[in-house]
C-alpha cells in the first residue's frame, strides 16, 4: 500500500472514530455519530458503513441485500432507516502528495488578498448558486488566474479535522483552458506544507471537477455518502 494510503486511512478511521483496519475490512461499525454514513475504499475488502449503534442491524441487512454500487446511491439504504434525511453524496475523493502533484504553473496565477475579494466576489456572481455552493470557494487563503483585471479561476485552501482541502470554480466563459488544474495545483503546494497529503472533494456526478483533480495530480481513495438522521 502506498504511504498516503496509509496517512488517509489513518485521517479517516480517527475522523470516524472507527478502527483504522476498518478501512481495508469494510463492514458495519457503531461510531458515536449522529450520521449514517457509507465510504466505499478503493482496493478495501468492501465498503465500510457507520451510524448510532441503534442502526447497525439496518445497516447490515442492507449490505446482505445490495451490491456496493447500489448501496453508494444512497437511496436503498436511505428507505430502510428510521427518521432518514438528507442523502448527501456520493462523493469523490482524492489526495495529493508533494510526488503526485502536477509541476505546471503559470504567472498569471498569484495568491489572492483582501483587496482581491471583490473580484471573488464578482466571479461568484457569475456562476449559478448551486455551482458556487458546491466549489468550496469561501474565501482567503486562495490563488487565482487573473487576467485583464478579471479573476477567471479561484481555488480555496480550506481545512477539514486537520486536512487540507481545495476549493475551486472557474469563470464559465473560461473552461476547458486548464486554468482550474494551474489554480488547484498553486493552492495544493501549500497545503502540502501543512501536511503530507491534501484532499480534493466532488460530487461523484461532477465529472468535470474529477477531471481537474486527476489532471493536477489526485489520485482516487474513496466514495463516499453521508444520511442526515432526522430528529
Amino acid at each position: 500500500m502506498a504511504d498516503w494510503k496509509g496517512e488517509v486511512d489513518t485521517w479517516w478511521a480517527g475522523m470516524l472514530g472507527v478502527p483504522l483496519a476498518a478501512m481495508r475490512s469494510g463492514g458495519a461499525h457503531a461510531v458515536s455519530l449522529d450520521r449514517v454514513g457509507i465510504v466505499a475504499v478503493d482496493g478495501a475488502a468492501g465498503p465500510l458503513l457507520y451510524g448510532p449503534a441503534n442502526v447497525i442491524p439496518v445497516l447490515r441487512g442492507a449490505m446482505a441485500r445490495a451490491d456496493d454500487e447500489t448501496l453508494l446511491q444512497g437511496d436503498h439504504l436511505a428507505a430502510a432507516l428510521p427518521r432518514a434525511g438528507r442523502v448527501l453524496g456520493p462523493a469523490w475523493y482524492g489526495y495529493a502528495t508533494a510526488e503526485s502533484l502536477d509541476e505546471g504553473g503559470s504567472p498569471a496565477v498569484r495568491p489572492l488578498g483582501e483587496p482581491d475579494l471583490p473580484l471573488l466576489a464578482r466571479l461568484h456572481a457569475q456562476v449559478p448558486a448551486a455551482e458556487r455552493e458546491e466549489s468550496g470557494t469561501t474565501g482567503l487563503p486562495a490563488w487565482g488566474y487573473v487576467d485583464d483585471g478579471g479573476l477567471l479561476a479561484v481555488a480555496c485552501l480550506g481545512s477539514w479535522r486537520q486536512m487540507p482541502t481545495i476549493g475551486v470554480l472557474t469563470h464559465p466563459g473560461a473552461r476547458r483552458r486548464g486554468l482550474a488544474a494551474m489554480v488547484v495545483t498553486a493552492a495544493a503546494r501549500e497545503g502540502l506544507r501543512r501536511r503530507a497529503v491534501v484532499q480534493y472533494r466532488a460530487r461523484c456526478a461532477n465529472t468535470a471537477s474529477i477531471s481537474v483533480a486527476r489532471r493536477s495530480g489526485f489520485a482516487h481513495y474513496c466514495d463516499a455518502l453521508v444520511i442526515e438522521i432526522d430528529g
